[in-house]
């Protein structure tokens, strides 16, 4: 079966917990026509050596987001949080609805980060830059973002399964939403998945 870039995104866990701050999104507002997670919002997606696609947000209860995309005829989905606040996760709590994990938070600072405790093991997502002037190329614009760095420890399981990575950068902006993650494995090399237009800022 041919790969796509959709396995590059369960990786990830893109998608649309106890955070140092304990801040964990799930306080936030989250009108679903005034996110990034509004039903009909899409990002295409990229990957060297992966078939290009597409995911589209196809539900949106109070920030519970679900994105959906089609392969060989059928349909699979992702699913996380979006608030106007910050995007959020559920990978490391196997879907657990009740632990969000902050994926970025738009009004972060640099040095800001976030912990998830994954049996004896922590997975830290720090903020390691945010821009102060347009820097990162997304189609023809030239864009902010916000880096969040995410460290794995070795062994730590996603979905049963050891994460193949031991470093994800995730790169976002606070009106197009996810921008490009380039995770590291365990052997160095580099994976990259990034997006080049959506219709989330329309």
């Amino acid at each position: 079966m041919k790969k796509t870039i959709f396995s590059l995104l369960t990786i990830f866990s893109l998608g649309l917990l106890l955070s140092c701050d304990k801040d964990t999104g799930l306080e936030d507002v989250a009108d679903p026509d005034a996110t990034l997670g509004k039903v009909g919002n899409y990002w295409n997606l990229k990957s060297t050596g992966y078939a290009n696609s597409k995911i589209t947000i196809s539900s949106n209860t109070n920030g519970e987001v679900v994105g959906s995309y089609t392969f060989n005829g059928k349909t699979y989905t992702l699913e996380g949080k979006i608030t106007e606040n910050g995007i959020y996760d559920f990978v490391y709590s196997n879907g657990d609805k009740s632990k969000p994990f902050t994926l970025v938070k738009f009004d972060a600072r640099v040095g800001d980060k976030w912990e998830y405790k994954v049996g004896n093991q922590t997975v830290v997502r720090k903020v390691v830059h945010k821009s102060t002037e347009d820097d990162t190329f997304y189609g023809p614009m030239i864009i902010k973002t916000i880096d969040v760095e995410e460290t794995i420890p070795e062994g730590v399981q996603v979905k049963g399964a050891a994460s193949p990575f031991t470093k994800i950068l995730w790169k976002f902006n606070h009106k197009f939403g996810f921008i490009m993650a380039t995770g590291t494995r365990a052997n160095g090399s580099i994976v990259n998945l990034y997006s080049d237009d959506t219709n989330a800022n329309d």
